[in-house]
């Protein structure tokens, strides 16, 4: 049981310290590992689940101090249009 307790208070929220890393960090020009394992304290992927034929798998990620974020659901229409934008601005970016 202590084990479990220690695990969670890892994840207690201080958004304070977390702040701290965003300031430092602010104005990066490349995503490494390195600054990948200064916000990130773990990744959970679950298995791949079939919701009204649509492919779907749920990842969470738990950050450093301040842990698991639940990010709303987005609706089909709004998922269509985001691909649509970001898959234009990546083609941008290749080209």
């Amino acid at each position: 049981m202590k084990k479990i307790v220690a695990e969670e208070k890892k994840h207690e929220l201080n958004a304070d310290g977390f702040l701290q890393i965003v300031r430092k960090y602010s104005e990066i020009e490349k995503l490494t590992f390195d600054i990948l394992q200064k916000f990130i304290d773990k990744i959970v992927v679950h298995h791949c689940e079939e919701i009204m034929g649509e492919t779907v798998k749920k990842i969470e990620i738990y950050y450093k101090m301040i842990g698991h974020i639940e990010i709303p659901k987005m609706k089909k229409l709004k998922k269509e249009r985001y691909i649509k934008i970001f898959s234009r601005q990546r083609a941008e970016q290749i080209a």
